[in-house]
């Protein structure tokens, strides 16, 4: 079977609007993309709903989760 890709792995994280949303985040902000909450601390960027609380170290690794779990 194959993988389905987006469009922004063939392009690049620079055109990316999700990616362009995390990336810009400041340390105390926050953003609602659908059902998750992303937030950016200190250390990470946490990625929260009433399912699942998970952190990140780098705006890519979230982008990526966010994207493999949109509906």
């Amino acid at each position: 079977m194959a993988e389905q890709i987006s469009i922004f792995t063939l392009n690049g994280f620079s055109e990316d609007p999700l990616f362009e949303k995390i990336v810009q985040l400041q340390v105390g902000e926050h953003v609602i993309i659908q059902n998750f909450k992303v937030a950016r601390t200190n250390k990470f960027y946490e990625i929260q709903n009433d399912e699942i609380h998970e952190c990140f170290h780098n705006p890519q690794e979230c982008c990526n989760y966010i994207d493999r779990n949109l509906n």
